[in-house]
């Protein structure tokens, strides 16, 4: 996998924070940025989920197909929180992101661009204000 567009991707979390779900036009500009293979055996699986409207599945393949992991998802009285943990060498570097939404789906891909825009500390990143390290939506 290519190394993601800081751009595209706080791009589409800004929008995604804003939505009452995930979209799958969304979805599906999350893959393209992730330089998603859509000729391979799981690029197709993916699209074909995305088609069937199964956004959750889909996005948990994304989750996997992008080297991260749930580690855990929470639900709240007002919506669900998202923890994925980036898959490193060693325990002791493992990071951990946590986005919150209203729609389960939305959170888990939110969390999953976070994990990609705050991995190098990429310009996009650094711009990211202490609160908006965990991502909430109303």
């Amino acid at each position: 996998m290519e190394t993601p567009d800081a751009t595209d991707l706080s791009s589409l979390l800004d929008r995604l924070i804003h939505t009452r779900r995930l979209l799958e036009h969304q979805l599906l500009e999350a893959a393209r940025s992730l330089s998603i293979d859509r000729s391979s055996k799981a690029g197709r699986r993916f699209a074909g989920l995305v088609e069937a409207g199964a956004m959750l599945d889909a996005t948990l393949l994304l989750v996997a197909m992008s080297g991260r992991a749930v580690s855990n998802l929470v639900t709240t009285g007002e919506g669900w929180t998202c923890t994925i943990r980036s898959n490193a060498v060693t325990r002791a570097a493992t990071r951990t992101f946590t986005s919150s939404h209203t729609d389960l789906p939305a959170a888990v891909l939110a969390a999953l661009i976070f994990s990609f825009l705050n991995a190098d500390e990429s310009p996009a990143a650094k711009r990211l204000s202490p609160a908006k390290r965990t991502v909430c939506v109303p």
